[in-house]
């Protein structure tokens, strides 16, 4: 096929689908996916006839035809996301916004890269695999509020706070994953880290002095700024690949370092109609890529990636909403609306198999997942009080006590630093959250982490027999899972020993409310030093019983709790309390 004629049929396919699934009130991006599926050299189409039409004549059969226009396409998806950037604007999103964030991604990073190691797969595809379906789409999810009239809902600053800072760091570990040395080892990877840390200073500490000083040269002419606009973004891009990174970081740092000029508004309203156009053909290649028979032939990688995308990713936004100090009503309509995944993670599976990473095959479920995972957002994102009901029912009561306290605590402590630090009460500004809090009292806080420390405990002690019995010849089957059984040690651990302790504290507490003797508060806290004292022992003990475990890292806390307990009753005991 010619490529004028490939251009042309693929524009009008891109116009006639853009149209239906706007009429369907649903992002364009999924019709450009699904057009590049039915126009694509695996069309389900290839054979068929219909109203004297043979479309297997007019099947786009070599992608590359419009391969020139997709990497534009790429290349003005991130500078657009760079324009978004700028250093101001990324201090005001607020260290609890970060939170969520890390929150968020983190859940379904562990999850995720969890279930794909018991399938089989090696660590770094796990890994990269992982991280892309920790992302989620900003353009899919914008366009999914605007068509259903929901833009201006409170929790939409804070989703899209949540979906820059997703941006930054998918363009981040682009820069990671670019160009990946075949026998990686840390030393490798902390190169590749440092090597784009140096450029992303670089660019905002001197590219983007040299680029405003140019752009004033050409900004009295519409015409010379685009033209200047578009030659920046090949210039940087094929630089940033020059050195080690993807086209597409250089394309988004050319966007980054234009932000804080003073024509970035006048760029991205010039270079916006350009954006439209090459960016579809993006999406549209995407498409071609995807052999719908191939994804259907691995069914279990599929059924992965879309509960991955679809349920982890919705308990994953969810509890990172609740914790940014929405009530739960809020939390069920934001997680619903994380749940497209990003278009970005398109880019890192395709770097991922330029670099031998990940299988081709991958891209293809990838992209039916974006396409699942965006219909399921636009199902569920009306229906959060249906959802929200459901939970609340499903849920056992102590997952939901647990949660209230998680976002009682935030809430405290956002309260508590918005007090002491002049910088935050700048930053609380972004974004605006419920002043809702949940009260406990202290007998219901007592009650619950004393439940936590009991379920913590048992699961710490399942966790360090395993271990402990991984060392036999009958158990080294668990050898597969003694990362997560490790984690799952000393966290669960951890988490016991403060639970614990907030437990004790409650119930000294209400001791000393219930008395007027400071000599009960004092005897507790000498109790409560000796039990952790006696942990200390016991972790000690467990070690010399499982090296593996590394149990004696948590003599630190217990000790820690041991010390401040003794120190306290000390206190009471000598500053004439008991005397009274």
């Amino acid at each position: 096929m010619e490529p004028a004629l490939a251009v042309g049929i693929s524009i009008t396919v891109i116009m006639l689908s853009a149209l239906l699934f706007d009429r369907l009130r649903l992002p364009n991006i999924l019709g450009m996916l699904v057009a590049g599926i039915l126009m694509g050299p695996y069309s389900p189409l290839a054979h068929t006839e219909l109203f004297g039409i043979n479309f297997g004549q007019i099947i786009i059969s070599e992608p590359e035809l419009v391969g020139v226009f997709a990497v534009m396409g790429s290349a003005l998806i991130l500078f657009g996301i760079g324009l978004e950037f700028s250093i101001i604007r990324i201090a005001q999103l607020g260290m609890f916004t970060f939170l969520a964030a890390v929150i968020k991604i983190g859940v379904v990073y562990v999850t995720a890269y969890s279930l794909l190691i018991v399938f089989g797969f090696d660590a770094p595809s796990s890994a990269l695999v992982s991280i892309a379906l920790s992302f989620s789409s900003t353009p899919i999810i914008i366009k999914l509020l605007e068509a259903g009239d929901r833009i201006r809902r409170p929790e939409v600053p804070f989703i899209i706070s949540i979906l820059v800072i997703e941006d930054l760091l998918a363009v981040f570990f682009l820069g990671l994953v670019a160009n990946p040395a075949a026998d990686a080892t840390e030393h490798s990877f902390i190169l590749s880290l440092v090597r784009v840390v140096l450029t992303f200073v670089f660019a905002y500490v001197f590219l983007s002095r040299v680029i405003s000083r140019f752009l004033k040269l050409v900004s009295h002419s519409d015409e010379l700024l685009i033209l200047a606009t578009v030659s920046l973004v090949l210039v940087i891009g094929y630089i940033s690949e020059g050195i080690g990174l993807s086209f597409s970081v250089g394309a988004f740092l050319a966007g980054s370092t234009i932000a804080g000029s003073s024509d970035s508004r006048k760029i991205e309203e010039k270079i916006k109609p350009f954006n439209s156009l090459f960016s579809s053909f993006f999406f549209f290649s995407i498409g071609l890529l995807v052999n719908i028979q191939a994804v259907f032939s691995d069914v279990p990688l599929l059924l992965l990636f879309i509960f991955v995308g679809i349920a982890v990713r919705f308990v994953a936004a969810g509890i990172s909403t609740y914790f940014g100090g929405f009530p739960g009503r809020s939390a069920c309509f934001c997680a619903a609306g994380f749940l497209p995944l990003s278009e970005l993670s398109l880019l890192i599976v395709s770097q991922g198999i330029v670099g031998g990473m990940v299988s081709s095959g991958f891209l293809g479920s990838f992209a039916f997942a974006i396409i699942v995972s965006s219909f399921a957002s636009a199902w569920l994102i009306s229906r959060e009080n249906e959802i929200y009901n459901f939970i609340q029912g499903a849920c056992p009561q102590l997952v939901i006590g647990n949660l209230r306290l998680l976002r009682s605590t935030a809430l405290g402590m956002r309260r508590a630093v918005s007090e002491t630090s002049k910088y935050y009460r700048v930053v609380e500004k972004l974004p605006s959250i419920s002043s809702h809090t949940d009260q406990f009292s202290t007998r219901e806080q007592m009650v619950l982490t004393a439940k936590n420390a009991s379920v913590l405990i048992v699961v710490s002690v399942v966790c360090f027999l395993a271990l402990f019995f991984m060392q036999s010849f009958e158990w080294q089957f668990l050898d597969t899972f003694f990362v997560f059984i490790f984690g799952g040690f000393l966290v669960s651990s951890a988490l016991f020993l403060v639970n614990a302790k907030s437990a004790i504290s409650l119930l000294i507490k209400m001791m000393v409310r219930s008395s007027s003797g400071a000599k009960y508060a004092a005897l507790g806290h000498f109790l409560s030093c000796a039990f952790f004292l006696m942990f200390c022992a016991f972790y000690f003990w467990a070690y010399l019983l499982a090296p593996s475990s590394l149990s004696v890292i948590l003599i630190l806390p217990s000790l820690a709790f041991a010390a401040r307990s003794f120190a306290t009753a000390v206190q009471l005991i000598f500053s004439g309390k008991m005397m009274r």
